[in-house]
């Protein structure tokens, strides 16, 4: 597998330096009342999905790798560059859909449909979301969080079989 671009290099192939200016300035709110740039919000986003494929062949034990709670803040990252990009409205651009389109690719060959439900299992606030947005119905296709999601979804279903 060729090396992903660091997100610096991954925008030129998208952005003019003009756009790429106007993109970390555009302000998104999150919940939180926070605001943060479009740009550090897509960059972002393509880290966390550059990390997903390097955890893909990790262990357990490796101290770089990504658990459940590091899926679910990635997930909540795509959230809020959804938020972004819907603000955005007219002045959306073809960098911006390529770019997002990019990423989104990417996580896709690297997960797969959670069709178990685990995440749901495993972090129960994500429950509500499945309905609204695809990338919380994905899950990584094997590594340290597809075993933690594997795990969980195992002793909850050997749970219900004891329970009856």
């Amino acid at each position: 597998m060729a090396a992903e671009p660091e997100a610096g290099e991954w925008f030129l192939r998208y952005f003019a330096p003009g756009e790429l200016d106007r993109l970390e300035q555009f302000p998104v709110r999150i919940p939180t009342g926070h605001e943060f740039g479009l740009l550090g919000l897509l960059g972002a986003w393509h880290t966390h999905v550059r990390r997903l494929r390097n955890d893909l062949e990790l262990s357990d034990s490796d101290p770089s790798a990504c658990g459940v709670h590091d899926l679910v803040t990635a997930l909540v990252l795509r959230d809020f560059v959804d938020r972004g990009i819907t603000t955005l409205g007219t002045e959306r651009t073809a960098g911006v859909d390529a770019a997002l389109a990019d990423a989104d690719a990417r996580f896709r060959s690297l997960t797969e449909e959670d069709d178990t439900e685990r995440l749901a299992l495993a972090e129960p606030e994500v429950e509500g979301r499945v309905t609204k947005n695809w990338w919380w119905r994905r899950i990584p296709l094997s590594g340290p969080a597809r075993r933690e999601l594997d795990r969980i979804a195992t002793r909850e279903q050997e749970g219900r079989t004891e329970g009856h």
